[in-house]
């Protein structure tokens, strides 16, 4: 009787339902009054191919990335790979530097695990305890380290979950905390649709100096379509995010498309639409045996600058 009811191609759809649920019903009102965030990091890409295209990797992600996207990602179509490795770089604003490095590995054909640590620094930053000339300067810093698992229960579904040790210093204040994210994809009846969800960044840290920082816990949503040109030589891949913040309750809409030439040469581009900050992205990517070399551009709006990401791949 039990199958008659919810038979394996229901779960998929009925987890989907549960996470955006999740994501629009108890979280939402756990942080209604809580203000902006900080840790603005754990919002921002960490993927050259991904902020290429404007992060709307809800469904699109794949490999050691979906750490931070979606850890659902993290199994990938192709099982031919033991492990991956990623390293990015990215200029941000105001000569702040973001490292990440991340690796996945497969402890089977529907299982894999993921590790990434992710640095945050902003240097030179004034320190002032009265009027006038500043007396020196400081870095802050930030840190996160994710250990992450996902694992496909059928062909359409895979689901994944990330766990968050989280620390930040600003001179000699210091805070520690823990976040948990959900991920699912589910690949739809149409052929080469995906459909992906997650929630991030769901814990809390302890106070700095009088006040503990609010995580900028975020729910995503959005599909993902390829299609093949030109006799498979070339496939364009499309992708839609809806972004949710809780803290800041604002909603954002992320928009990405790739092309990719013989597995060979990728050209990337995407726009976020109702950031005031952001707009739009571009990018290229170049794959050579097990190497693979991606950058990203990203204009910033109300003269904050532009900025550039770098990322190095090796799959093993």
């Amino acid at each position: 009787m039990i199958n008659r009811v919810f038979n394996t191609r229901q779960l998929p759809w009925i987890l989907l339902g549960v996470l955006v649920s999740v994501g629009s019903g108890s979280i939402a009102p756990a942080y209604a009054q809580a203000g902006r965030a900080g840790l603005s990091f754990l919002k921002l890409g960490t993927s050259a191919r991904g902020i290429a295209m404007g992060d709307a990797m809800a469904a699109s992600v794949q490999g050691p990335a979906s750490v931070s996207y979606n850890p659902a990602g993290l199994v990938t179509d192709d099982t031919s790979s033991a492990a991956e490795l990623l390293f990015t770089h990215r200029e941000w604003i105001e000569e702040t530097r973001i490292e990440f490095l991340a690796g996945s590995a497969h402890l089977s054909d529907n299982q894999v695990i993921g590790l990434a640590i992710t640095s945050t620094t902003v240097p030179d930053i004034q320190l002032r305890t009265r009027p006038g000339e500043p007396e020196g300067t400081f870095t802050a810093r930030n840190f996160a380290a994710v250990g992450s698992y996902a694992r496909a229960f059928t062909e359409e579904l895979a689901i994944g979950i990330a766990l968050k040790f989280l620390y930040e210093k600003i001179l000699i204040d210091e805070a520690s905390g823990f976040a948990v994210d959900l991920g699912a994809r589910i690949a739809t009846p149409i052929e080469h649709l995906n459909v992906g969800a997650s929630l991030a960044n769901l814990g809390s840290m302890s106070s700095l100096r009088n006040e503990a920082t609010t995580l900028p816990a975020l729910f995503r949503l959005g599909p993902a379509y390829s299609f093949d040109l030109s006799n498979e030589r070339a496939v364009v891949l499309t992708a839609v995010d809806l972004l949710y913040l809780f803290p800041e309750k604002r909603t954002y809409l992320n928009w990405g498309g790739e092309v990719e030439f013989d597995r060979t040469v990728a050209v990337r581009g995407g726009y976020q639409f109702g950031s005031e900050g952001r707009g739009l992205t571009a990018g290229m990517g170049l794959r050579y045996g097990i190497v693979r070399l991606d950058y990203a551009y990203a204009k910033l709006s109300q003269d904050l600058g532009n900025t550039h990401s770098f990322t190095l791949g090796l799959t093993l």
